[in-house]
């Protein structure tokens, strides 16, 4: 047996590929929602929801386009393009939740971020919208993989806070994109490309972990635990002790090679 292949059979028997966590927190709901799908034709998606809107309709919104994409996925043929698949699946989507919002004025306002990632073979490609994340941790680094469409993240891009000022601003969780705005101003980024090394993770994390952790306290805590079985958990955790408010979900996909 080649060593390629012993490598492969021991870190997949030795951890999960994937696994989450996902807890209602100190909010009065739980309107986060998560997808983890089978593989199909070398492809899994895997994406985190966090539901806006209050009363039960920000867990309609993220549960909407969690249900969208799944049956979108599992019809999905082998000569998909990923990313005409990410931009249709995800308009088609918001299209559902908006609708439902100009049907019933009771779910007014309903909408949901969108952050995760559509795994191709040893490629991988983000999708976002709002201000959930996805993180890489590669070569003992951590990364954002994508862009929050916020209001802190334009003053940061503007250059006219920091990074750390941005954790402590009183506007830090007013989006300026998200499903259930009116499509033309949905702004959707879903990334080109991307080839995994060797030990790479990625983290799918709604606002809820990184609203109460830090990128270094989030890296210290990959650091210390990346190879236990329960690192979305302890993740999980951590920002609930850390004090989070909100509701809070943690995603976890280990590549393989």
């Amino acid at each position: 047996m080649s060593t390629s292949i012993i490598k492969k059979m021991f870190s997949s028997s030795a951890l999960p590929q994937t696994e989450s966590s996902s807890i209602q927190g100190r909010k009065p709901s739980q309107e986060d929602s998560l997808l983890i799908t089978e593989v199909r034709h070398g492809m899994r998606l895997v994406f985190v929801a966090d539901g806006v809107g209050g009363h039960g309709h920000g867990d309609f919104a993220s549960k909407t386009v969690v249900d969208y994409f799944n049956d979108a996925f599992n019809a999905l043929d082998v000569d998909t393009d990923p990313i005409a698949f990410l931009n249709t699946t995800v308009i088609k989507a918001a299209r559902k939740v908006l609708d439902k919002s100009i049907e019933d004025p009771a779910y007014t306002n309903c909408g949901t971020t969108i952050s995760g990632f559509l795994v191709v073979g040893d490629d991988y490609y983000t999708i976002n919208i709002g201000d959930s994340r996805v993180y890489l941790w590669s070569e003992d680094c951590l990364s954002r993989e994508t862009h929050d469409h916020s209001v802190v993240q334009r003053l940061i891009d503007r250059g006219e806070i920091t990074e750390d000022e941005a954790f402590h601003h009183p506007q830090r969780n007013m989006m300026t994109s998200a499903i259930g705005q009116d499509l033309s101003l949905m702004v959707v980024d879903v990334g080109r490309a991307k080839r995994f090394k060797h030990g790479d993770i990625l983290f799918a994390f709604s606002d809820g972990v990184h609203d109460a952790l830090t990128d270094n306290q989030i890296y210290s805590m990959i650091s210390s635990y990346k190879d236990t079985p329960d690192l979305a958990d302890r993740l999980v955790k951590a920002a609930y002790n850390a004090g989070g408010k909100d509701n809070i979900t943690a995603v976890v996909y280990r590549y393989f090679d």
